[in-house]
């Protein structure tokens, strides 16, 4: 900016950084080079409810993995996903990773009928099939997004 120059930056249509107005609801991203991009993944795991519990019934209506998944993301929740056992679950989690969730590669959220663990993309191709390994002990599903 110059002297002359008459614009509000302080005005919240004013990015700062970019130093590029901005439309109201635009969101500008900035990427910082000197700051190390770590670009994560997640995994749902869930059992099916009573109503989709047989694979006449999911056909019946017509419901597909990505279908349940960008429901959970965008609500929290699906009709197909029932009550898994997700204590047992994550215990057996714990066992299997070690319980200091400090020093292992992932976090384990859970969202009480179902699972959801995030993780870094640099170990998705060798903890992911771990992971839903333990699932399908427990009989739960396992879809990425």
């Amino acid at each position: 900016m110059t002297d002359g120059d008459t614009r509000d930056t302080a005005s919240p249509s004013w990015d700062r950084r970019a130093g590029v107005p901005k439309r109201p609801g635009e969101t500008l991203c900035c990427f910082d080079p000197a700051r190390e991009v770590i670009v994560t993944g997640n995994l749902l795991l869930w059992s099916w409810s009573a109503d989709y519990d047989t694979a006449t019934k999911r056909r019946k209506k017509a419901v597909k993995f990505a279908d349940i998944t960008s429901q959970f993301v965008k609500s929290g929740d699906h009709p197909a996903i029932g009550a898994g056992n997700i204590i047992a679950f994550r215990e057996a989690v714990d066992r299997e990773f070690g319980s200091d969730e400090d020093n292992r590669p992932f976090v384990f959220y859970d969202h009480g009928k179902c699972a959801v663990v995030n993780y870094p993309n640099a170990v998705r191709f060798e903890l992911v099939p771990k992971i839903a390994g333990v699932g399908r002990r427990f009989g739960l599903n396992a879809s990425e997004f």
